[in-house]
């Protein structure tokens, strides 16, 4: 078994293949695209961040790192469903872990320091390779879909409130602080710095603000809903939906929905999917399935405690 870098170029369509081989064999679709794994390989250097395992000639496995998110180092990994049993795994992991501690060191001193992965349930392999390497199972993770037939119901606005375009040189600092208020008790969520929000939110390819919905009440933003065109799959992404607080159980979080739904549509899109907790404090899973979506795939979170011996 060898183990090296990823070709950006030579190896790219046989990575892509694998991955989407991994998911069909789970849920028998796929939703890796050949524009998400370019943007994902785009963001990562390639060099100290990703490897291969390669098996007789055939890419039998492929890992990411990402960088130190606060006191965490998330990796991404996956073995071809018909190349499992033969150590790929394992060494992929050795190499991603040794890496998750060099980027660990750089975690402020005292804090907790974490490697975190993901895999599909249903992944007949992957929970008996964390759990004997000293992971433990988090939570679940849904991603939801809904398909974009006529009929989309109307979003209603409560009495008071304003869906109002969003202009990014405006509002985009007040954007930021209204969603750091309302995700401020999701597990991992993450409070940046303006500038690398801006450049998460507002600076991918498929940027558009009239996919930003913002609910106004005065001058006050009181919910919110940013969405892109062909992101993380073939369909339109619900990326980020929040409501402050003060705002909450008035139906707002229905309503951006809808309107999001409709705004999918009218770009042609068929399909609208988002990403959600399963156990978000705020039962985001229930407003989801009210609105009409559907769980397409579970994925079990997974963390281990980074220490230089282990």
């Amino acid at each position: 078994m060898e183990i090296r870098r990823p070709d950006s170029t030579n190896d790219f369509d046989e990575v892509l293949a694998l991955v989407q081989a991994c998911d069909r064999a789970v849920y028998g679709d796929s939703d890796w695209t050949a524009a998400e794994l370019r943007e994902e390989w785009d963001d990562l250097e390639l060099d100290s961040d990703a490897w291969m395992a390669v098996d007789g000639g055939r890419i039998a496995g492929v890992v990411h790192v990402y960088g130190l998110r606060g006191s965490r180092v998330l990796l991404d990994g996956y073995v071809h469903p018909e190349l499992t049993g033969r150590g790929a795994g394992s060494l992929l992991l050795d190499r991603a872990e040794a890496r998750a501690r060099e980027l660990a060191a750089d975690a402020p001193a005292g804090e907790a320091k974490w490697v975190e992965t993901a895999h599909l349930v249903g992944d007949p392999t992957a929970p008996e390779l964390l759990a004997g390497r000293g992971y433990a199972m988090l939570r679940t993770y849904h991603r939801m879909i809904i398909d974009l037939e006529p009929g989309i119901p109307a979003p209603s606005w409560p009495g008071g409130l304003e869906l109002r375009p969003f202009d990014p040189e405006r509002h985009a600092r007040q954007l930021k602080l209204a969603l750091d208020e309302a995700f401020v008790d999701e597990w991992g969520h993450e409070k940046r710095d303006y500038d690398a929000w801006a450049e998460r939110v507002l600076g991918v390819p498929q940027f558009d603000p009239e996919l930003v919905l913002v609910v106004w009440d005065g001058g006050e933003i009181a919910a919110t809903a940013v969405g892109y065109q062909k992101r993380l799959g073939d369909w339109g992404l619900v990326s980020l939906l929040g409501v402050r607080p003060a705002w909450r159980r008035q139906g707002l979080g229905l309503s951006l929905l809808q309107e999001t739904f409709r705004r999918f549509a009218e770009r042609g899109e068929t399909t609208a999917a988002l990403g959600v907790d399963s156990e978000n404090p705020t039962g985001a899973t229930r407003l989801y399935e009210r609105a009409g979506m559907r769980i397409l795939w579970r994925a079990d979170v997974w963390r281990k405690e980074l220490r230089p011996d282990a």
